[in-house]
């Protein structure tokens, strides 16, 4: 489907109030890497496939904010899942679209199309993994470890990285030899975002490693308890394990240097940084 412009300018109009929003919220987040982003386009000399890269990640920031409420619930829906789900019933048909979202993953599709990729997959992957968060929200519901690894490698590893590995041109069923860093981001952001999760209702803690650290109702309530940290401690470990195993693996992909490089700064150092700093904070603990 060929945009026109009248459509390009709700395009723009979008990503320009996303790129507003996501620097206001929680810009020391995203400012590295949208630099990166950026710096991919010239770096790869690959200006369609940066500018994909860039407005996808865009376009999920902006839905995955909405299901968190750190944006708002646009007008006309019941709540977030109604949200999500009009927006996977859209990206399957992509016809009649009714805001600037629906432009945004048209125009995301269309400069796939340009470079010969199809990210249908992926996208029905994370919006489902979306969808997920949104029903759980507020609920303070307890799910099983094998209930959580599916959401998120639905999320983290099957949706992101085989859409990360198209971009790069690359095997997109090499993913599973990134499983170990997709997990290890995942350990990332259990840790990072443990108290703003909890606010909001998300528990990422499983209902197994509740009953191993003995974390109960009280606990969740105070996301700094004794237990959640030993927690988090253990979070962070198993996180650098992870890490090790990714290296382990890497040369068994034949990535490119772009892709290493990229694998390292985006992902593997703020990991790394993350598990670390929790480690020297909860080794007391």
């Amino acid at each position: 489907m060929i945009l026109k412009i009248r459509d390009e300018k709700k395009y723009a109009l979008m990503r320009n109030r996303v790129f507003k929003h996501m620097l206001k919220t929680r810009g020391w987040k995203y400012r590295a890497f949208l630099r990166y982003l950026r710096f991919f386009k010239y770096a790869a000399f690959a200006p369609t496939r940066g500018e994909f890269l860039e407005s996808y990640y865009v376009l999920m920031r902006f839905l995955d904010d909405v299901v968190d409420g750190d944006a708002p619930l646009p007008e006309g829906y019941l709540n977030e899942s109604d949200y999500i789900l009009e927006k996977i019933r859209f990206s399957k048909n992509m016809i009649n679209p009714k805001d600037e979202v629906d432009y945004l993953i048209l125009y995301c599709f269309e400069l796939a199309e340009k470079f010969g990729e199809d990210f249908q997959t992926e996208t029905e992957d994370i919006l489902n993994s979306l969808l997920f968060d949104a029903k759980r929200r507020g609920k303070m519901i307890i799910f099983s470890k094998k209930k959580l690894m599916h959401h998120f490698h639905l999320l983290d590893i099957r949706g992101t990285i085989r859409a990360t590995l198209k971009v790069f041109k690359d095997d997109p069923d090499k993913y599973e030899l990134l499983e170990p860093l997709g997990v290890a981001c995942r350990y990332q952001y259990d840790i990072e975002d443990i108290e703003a999760d909890l606010a909001a209702g998300y528990v990422n803690i499983s209902q197994e490693d509740c009953a191993l650290f003995h974390i109960l109702d009280e606990d969740l309530i105070a996301p700094l308890s004794l237990k959640i940290k030993k927690w988090m401690h253990q979070r962070a470990k198993d996180g650098l394990e992870l890490l090790k195993e990714h290296h382990r693996r890497l040369h068994l992909g034949h990535f490119s240097l772009l892709e290493r490089w990229t694998f390292l700064l985006v992902y593997e150092f703020p990991a790394r940084k993350v598990f670390k700093k929790i480690l020297l904070e909860t080794k007391k603990s």
